[in-house]
């Protein structure tokens, strides 16, 4: 059971818009409570092996099956398709988490029982958006640019499509972490953002192709946009996951941008130089193996460079730098509502300065930004070179 929530104090970022942002702050929380009824049936029908379905389920909307299946896309299907896949999912953690630190919003309240821990606001749920955005975002690719490709295959493809997206949904509100209202806001806005990049996917790729100066305008554009991200008191790890994203699609936009025409090329796409069906799957785990082990290992070098270095820079022109890896104060006890969530007047962050007239810089944003970076930059222009030296 979800515990009392008397210490908890946030002020939303969409109370400084004044009454108009409070009443809707507050009529999307009186969705969230009146979905309490629904999540309560939904939560009489478990069982222990459904709980488990339900957990395995849900993973299919997190970052650790996303990674190896972007990453999949890219070395093995279609190096195109993996690109705008990644940059759309980038946009889609941004809207889900901006969104949720501008409404900080908590998640279902007692006697709902959260079979998972979340250290993060509800409204919209990031799990809804990306399984609108990423399985309907590879369908419509495949049914738009595989001209050779089946009606009996695709229409497979679209059932496996509508049962990834809506079962990732549906185990959210079973698991108790989401209420309809997160589900529901989450789907329009993937929707929405998933419309918008239907008309401008192939635009954005080409410009990031061809265009002499887009490495410079979309790394420009991607610092503004998480400057201006809501980024509230008390603090959570969605601005942290947002920045890593963003690292990520800004890497594979420089590594595209800066790559040859020949050497990005997914397996299927060169499947002609393979004898059958059975080389060409062992030669696609070695490839996902081979990436996936170098971009770890570049991971955690690239870190290590990069607080190294950055450390040096702060120090020479007088800031005190730390790296410390930043953590959520708002608690999975605590980010369920109860009558006791305390929402503030106005913002107290800033009001405790700990570190007196020193000027005190934390690296761990900033290393997490260029660390994720250059993996996105080697998925798409590294690897693929490993890959055609080892002949794989």
């Amino acid at each position: 059971m979800c515990e009392d929530n008397a210490n908890l104090k946030v002020f939303p970022p969409i109370h400084r818009f004044g009454n108009s942002g409070r009443w809707i702050r507050a009529k999307l929380l009186a969705g969230i409570l009146h979905g309490t009824p629904v999540l309560l049936h939904i939560q009489n029908l478990r069982t222990p092996r459904l709980n488990m379905i339900m957990k395995m389920v849900s993973f299919l909307g997190e970052e650790e099956f996303y990674t190896p299946l972007v990453a999949a896309i890219v070395w093995l299907v279609d190096a195109r398709l993996g690109r705008l896949v990644t940059l759309l999912m980038a946009l889609g953690f941004y809207l889900a988490g901006a969104t949720k630190n501008f409404l900080c919003l908590p998640r279902p309240p007692s006697p709902v029982v959260p079979l998972e821990r979340c250290n993060d606001w509800a409204l919209p749920s990031h799990h809804a958006v990306l399984s609108v955005n990423v399985p309907w975002y590879i369908w419509f690719y495949t049914y738009l640019h595989s001209s050779n490709m089946s009606s009996s295959v695709l229409f497979v493809l679209f059932f496996l499509t509508v049962l990834w997206s809506f079962s990732v949904m549906f185990s959210r509100m079973y698991l108790g972490v989401h209420s309809p209202a997160d589900i529901v806001v989450g789907g329009i806005l993937g929707c929405l953002l998933l419309a918008g990049w239907l008309h401008w996917d192939l635009y954005i790729d080409w410009y990031v192709v061809s265009s002499a100066g887009s490495s410079l305008v979309i790394l420009t554009v991607v610092m503004v946009l998480l400057y201006i991200h809501p980024d509230p008191n008390p603090t959570t790890y969605v601005f942290a996951e947002t920045v890593c994203m963003a690292g990520v699609a800004s890497g594979f936009v420089l590594g595209r941008a800066h790559s040859g025409p020949g050497i990005v090329v997914a397996l299927m796409e060169s499947r002609h130089s393979y004898g059958s069906n059975i080389s060409l799957f062992g030669c696609g785990l070695v490839r996902v193996f081979t990436g996936l082990v170098f971009l770890v290992m570049l991971k955690m070098a690239a870190a290590f460079l990069c607080k190294k270095v950055l450390y040096f820079m702060c120090q020479l022109v007088g800031l005190e730098p730390v790296c410390e890896k930043r953590k959520s104060v708002v608690t999975s006890e605590k980010i369920h509502y109860s009558t006791s969530f305390v929402v503030l007047d106005h913002d107290v962050a800033g009001e405790d300065n700990t570190h007196d007239n020193k000027t005190v810089l934390n690296l761990d944003i900033p290393v997490k930004f260029l660390a994720y970076l250059s993996m996105g930059f080697a998925a798409v222009n590294l690897v693929p070179a490993i890959f055609h030296m080892l002949n794989i």
